[in-house]
């Protein structure tokens, strides 16, 4: 798997409580996060385990919550493209696999490989910890690919409208593969300069999901190399680009809209935009819908978008905008019910294995919860009732809405 960047993460949540559930009862019963470390003061990772005695496998994740140096986003990322093909070698001596991913919030790495080499999965993930070396040609490649990876973010309208709404809702979170202007500082700095202004140990998450003990984890990553002594870099600065590098590649019209919601419960948030989803999707069946949640250290957001065949171009720019009003109009506990239990299922559904399960423990983590918060945002899904739902979309008017648009490519065949 190559490294994956992520700026704009919708929400996933998981498991333990609500035994008293007939649906997911006798699933939650094997599933109990252990306690992380006690509070870190000190310069140290945070810790935690979740615990499936029943599967063989361990999935090992480390995540360095990061915000690129001034002037050079892409930096976190550009190193994990530089890293992975040694991870990956390293994994494959034992029959594990490597997944590397940039999110908003953080750079993560994870392995996963048999339980007993846990120690072995270890060593991979703390050579990450080493002030990066490459020769110039790996060093190029890298480079090669992280501009690629940027330019991809507007070839296909999915992203293209993905980015674009994001630059506009939370502008200080630019592409994970930087920007032109970074991209030309970035070939100038020395890696293990790069590297230097990046690590922290205290900014350091550790997650381990398998049979394993906390005590296990925490043996293996004892003696972590400390934060290096750096100078405070310059006033450099790099902003979002609002406008598009290329034309988007659209055989259907496109539509978006996103509006900023950051003080309102995350569970409330959640369960809005999945029934917004239901509701466009039953207005315009030949069209495709999402709604979703974006919820990172930026902040919150509710993104409704579209894509629709020529026969439903005019109809879906109005049907986005009286969405928040006709679901308002349509509310019932039972639809709202409805709406949460499916939500549920899908993270369950999701987190059936151990990477997926380390992923969505270690996204709530990254963005400054504690090991206890993903189980407690699913446990509150199934509190949230009409009067929640009815905040959000009353606070949907307040905002303000950001749109964006792309419209179908003109297709007609040329003769000769």
């Amino acid at each position: 798997m190559q490294p994956n960047s992520g700026s704009s993460d919708p929400t996933t949540g998981i498991l333990r409580k609500l035994a008293r559930d007939n649906l997911f009862g006798a699933f939650l019963g094997g599933l109990l996060l252990a306690l992380p470390a006690q509070a870190q003061e000190s310069a140290e990772p945070f810790f935690a385990v979740h615990r499936q005695p029943a599967i063989p496998l361990v999935s090992l994740r480390m995540s360095l919550l990061v915000d690129d140096p001034p002037g050079l986003a892409g930096a976190g990322h550009l190193l994990q493209h530089i890293r992975y093909p040694s991870l990956e070698a390293q994994a494959q001596v034992v029959g594990a696999k490597v997944r590397v991913e940039r999110t908003s919030d953080a750079i993560v790495y994870t392995v996963t490989g048999p339980t007993v080499e846990l120690p072995y999965l270890a060593v991979i993930l703390r050579s990450a910890l080493e002030p990066p070396v490459a020769g110039a040609g790996a060093r190029l490649s890298a480079e090669r690919e992280l501009t690629e990876e940027r330019l991809a973010e507007w070839e296909t309208a999915d992203k293209h409208l993905r980015s674009t709404l994001r630059a506009h809702l939370f502008p200080a979170d630019l592409s994970a593969a930087g920007t032109p202007a970074s991209a030309e500082r970035l070939s100038e700095e020395p890696l293990d300069e790069l590297w230097a202004r990046l690590y922290r140990p205290d900014r350091l998450a550790i997650l381990a999901v398998g049979d394993v003990s906390l005590e296990d984890v925490r043996r293996e990553f004892a003696d972590l190399p400390a934060a290096p002594d750096v100078e405070s870099s310059g006033a450099r600065l790099d902003t979002a680009f609002l406008g598009p590098l290329a034309p988007a590649e659209a055989t259907r019209g496109w539509f978006g809209v996103g509006y900023p919601i950051d003080d309102l419960p995350a569970a409330a948030v959640s369960v809005t935009a999945r029934l917004l989803a239901d509701l466009l999707q039953a207005q315009l069946p030949s069209s495709e819908v999402w709604g979703e949640h974006w919820w990172t250290h930026y902040g919150q957001a509710l993104v409704l978008m579209v894509a629709a065949h020529t026969s439903a171009l005019r109809g879906a720019p109005e049907r986005l905008r009286e969405a928040p009003a006709e679901l308002a109009a349509d509310l019932t506990e039972a639809r709202v019910s409805d709406a949460a239990r499916a939500l549920r299922h899908d993270m369950l559904f999701y987190s059936r294995t151990p990477d997926r399960m380390a992923e969505v423990v270690g996204r709530f983590i990254d963005r400054g919860g504690d090991a206890e918060s993903a189980q407690r945002f699913y446990a509150e899904l199934a509190d949230v009732g009409v009067s929640d739902v009815r905040e959000v979309l009353e606070s949907l008017d307040e905002a303000g809405a950001v749109r964006a648009e792309i419209p179908p490519q003109n297709l007609e065949a040329t003769r000769r």
